[in-house]
């Protein structure tokens, strides 16, 4: 199959044809025609034939997310849990794992509080939380977590990509001194997925929200497990869509009471009762179109046009703090500009129809793969 160009992935963003510039993809993508016509497809099936529902939209859109996603990053639809956002998949993990007198968690600091928020409920529970402050220049080495960890971390929790700057940490070094002290790896992805190849390998849990890169919506992402860690997870939410026997049916109730009934095999242990529908076919149709893009060709696209984003704005004056490392960059660029503060060029290019954001004391910028040389151009213009 052939790829599309950008130029027609760019027609698939309605706000392109409105002369809208959005360099926040960090942040949240705006819907596109392919999304947008998955859901509203699914919506009128439903409208139109509803005594279908249940056999040709909620199994096709629940089942479907999680095979569609499962291609997308090269793995069994059962390590695939859809669950709500970044939030829910990193609380479902931490919430399971069967923690010991004595074992810690370590993290990062400054990560965002999706990932930071629940480890502090597991360290009211008496697990240590250990936080490893970044380099002078806000980077995280794999030696510096190396240092924080040891036979009693049960958990290593990061960021894929750091929100505030968008420095990526090496996985597959962390993976491998996870696996030299029997740690389990827990991931926010959402700032990488969809934009960046990624490799499973060592990773225990992926959580992933769908409205970033992944561009599907908020509200419907997606937890990856290990076997590994499926064999030790118990889930604590657990409710009729957690167990195998289908209780939903009349009478199968008395054959499992008393206790719990078994759980699935599978991460779907992890999805508790009834799914967001539309948003997992509007997050399958995201995966889908990724796939057929291919991540490791957006990731081209997409440091080809900051390639360039940075080589224009050092010329205006501008500091890039984001790190251009090849294995530690990402699709976000942080810029600072000793003249101008943040809040008044965010002001600035809003006025002008950009949408970009600031975080701390940076302008982050986030282009996509439909992002092009003109709208650099709109940028650099606005920018003083």
């Amino acid at each position: 199959m052939t790829s599309p160009s950008w130029d027609t992935c760019r027609a698939w963003w309605p706000h392109t044809a409105q002369g809208v510039v959005w360099l926040q993809h960090a942040g949240i993508s705006p819907p596109c025609s392919r999304v947008l016509d998955a859901a509203l497809a699914a919506m009128q099936a439903f409208a139109q034939r509803p005594h279908t529902y249940y056999r040709t939209l909620w199994h096709a859109a629940t089942d479907g997310a999680r095979e569609q996603v499962a291609a997308l990053l090269g793995t069994s639809p059962s390590r695939i849990a859809l669950v709500k956002n970044t939030s829910q998949g990193i609380l479902l993990t931490a919430q399971s794992l069967p923690w010991r007198a004595g074992d810690n968690v370590v993290t990062l600091a400054g990560e965002y509080p999706a990932n930071r928020l629940p480890w502090r409920v597991v360290e009211q529970q008496g697990v240590a939380l250990r936080t490893v402050e970044p380099d002078a220049a806000g980077r995280f080495p794999v030696d510096r977590l190396a240092a924080a960890i040891d036979a009693h971390t049960r958990v290593v929790a990061v960021s894929w990509v750091q929100y505030l700057h968008g420095f990526r940490v090496d996985l597959g070094a962390l993976a491998d001194l996870c696996a030299r002290h029997d740690a389990f790896l827990v991931v926010d992805g959402v700032q990488g997925v969809g934009v960046l190849p990624l490799a499973l390998d060592g990773v225990d849990a992926l959580a992933v929200g769908g409205h970033k890169w992944l561009c599907g919506t908020e509200g419907a992402g997606f937890l990856y497990t290990s076997e590994r860690l499926l064999d030790v997870a118990t889930p604590r939410n657990v409710s009729w869509h957690s167990v195998a026997t289908d209780l939903s049916v009349p009478g199968r109730e008395v054959a499992v009471e008393p206790g719990l009934p078994p759980l699935k095999a599978g991460a779907e242990r992890f999805e508790e009762g009834t799914p967001n529908t539309y948003g997992n076919v509007m997050l399958g149709a995201a995966a889908t179109m990724l796939a057929e893009l291919g991540v490791a060709r957006v990731w081209d696209r997409v440091r080809g046009l900051l390639d360039e984003l940075v080589e224009r704005v050092r010329a205006k004056g501008y500091t890039v703090a984001s790190s251009l490392a090849p294995d530690e960059r990402s699709g976000i660029v942080a810029l600072g500009h000793p003249a101008h503060d943040p809040d008044e060029l965010v002001a600035r290019l809003k006025a002008a129809g950009i949408v970009a954001i600031h975080r701390g004391a940076w302008l982050r910028l986030s282009p996509h793969f439909y992002n092009n040389s003109a709208d650099l151009d709109r940028l650099c213009e606005v920018l003083p």
